[in-house]
């Protein structure tokens, strides 16, 4: 039997557009793919942010871009962290709420920010005192003796990475209850209790003003300060 010309017309066009079909499924799912992949890496790995302020000058310069992780095996003196503030005092199901939001939103909304980068609502601050230490601060500078220890050290002789930080000398005059405070008594974080200090020590809030914090109250630790260019550094 013959067949008619229409009907292989037809069958081509059918394989043809079927074949279409498949080539514009697959670039779905590839881009899909990619997409999951990116968010996945965005929340669990690694992400930018932008230090919008002067807290952690000199070391991290206002409008600094920095990446940061999310994993976080173990906090040392000197680790600079990326904390939550309007969530330390909040419930366990807020903060996993929070975290959810922001691993479907690639990091860029959340329940107290919705800025693509680090907001007034979150801040960097540096680790000077792990579980276990007793600390101190007179005139800005931190002493503290690990648990164990018999002597009081500076945080600059305690710490594996080296950093400044940007005090003032304060006049003879200043009410001490005027802002942040340049020294407390001796205090000894329990488990699980870390002691967070902006650089800019005389301007920025920090647990002198939240209090000691938990590494639950962590969001990610500091790797890599990448722009400007000229202030390249690891963390």
């Amino acid at each position: 039997m013959k067949k008619s010309y229409n009907s292989d017309l037809y069958s081509i066009s059918y394989k043809m557009k079927k074949e279409r079909r498949r080539k514009i499924l697959l670039w779905i799912f590839n881009i899909l793919g990619i997409v999951i992949l990116l968010n996945l890496i965005l929340s669990f790995l690694i992400f930018p942010v932008r230090e919008r302020s002067n807290s952690m000058t000199p070391d991290i310069p206002q409008k600094s871009m920095l990446f940061v992780t999310p994993i976080i095996p173990e906090v040392k003196r000197g680790d600079v962290l990326l904390i939550d503030k309007d969530s330390l005092l909040d419930s366990i199901p807020k903060k996993i709420l929070n975290t959810v939001i922001r691993c479907f939103t690639f990091q860029q909304k959340g329940l107290y920010s919705d800025s693509d980068h680090l907001s007034s609502k979150m801040a960097l601050r540096r680790v000077v005192g792990v579980p276990g230490d007793t600390i101190y601060m007179k005139n800005f500078i931190v002493y503290v003796k690990p648990e164990g220890e018999k002597h009081f050290l500076s945080e600059f002789e305690l710490t594996e990475k080296p950093y400044d930080i940007e005090v003032f000398n304060l006049p003879a005059e200043w009410d001490e209850s005027i802002g942040l405070k340049s020294e407390f008594s001796p205090v000894t974080l329990g488990p699980n209790e870390y002691y967070l200090l902006a650089d800019n020590r005389f301007s920025s809030m920090d647990c002198r003003y939240w209090g000691i914090i938990k590494k639950d109250d962590v969001i990610a630790k500091t790797l890599v300060l990448y722009f400007p260019f000229t202030k390249i550094r690891l963390f």
